[in-house]
């Protein structure tokens, strides 16, 4: 590839070893420079492939997937009717808070 060459997401998340969309969250998210056109049929310089590629490898976390969700879903019924009629979402709640 030369200097002049431009890439769409596609390409450049098969580059980076990375799904589109969570080399799309990272640049949502700041851990990656955004390219100069942020559109859904960008085009990107290979220039600012290099400087995603030098990100990437300065910050190890910077290309990572979103942490799992710590508290399950059915905790935030806590409280409400669904909590008192589901019984065995309780029971999953307070058998998660033991662990």
């Amino acid at each position: 590839m030369t200097d002049t060459t431009t890439l769409g997401f596609p390409d450049a998340a098969r580059q980076l070893g990375v799904p589109i969309r969570v080399l799309r969250r990272a640049i949502r998210a700041g851990r990656l420079p955004a390219p100069p056109d942020l559109s859904a049929t960008a085009t990107i310089p290979a220039e600012w492939l290099q400087s995603a590629e030098a990100a990437a490898a300065a910050s190890p976390k910077a290309l990572s997937r979103s942490a799992p969700q710590k508290v399950p879903a059915f905790a935030r019924y806590r409280g409400t009717s669904a909590w008192r009629k589901y019984a065995n979402r309780v029971r999953a709640y307070n058998e998660f808070q033991a662990k």
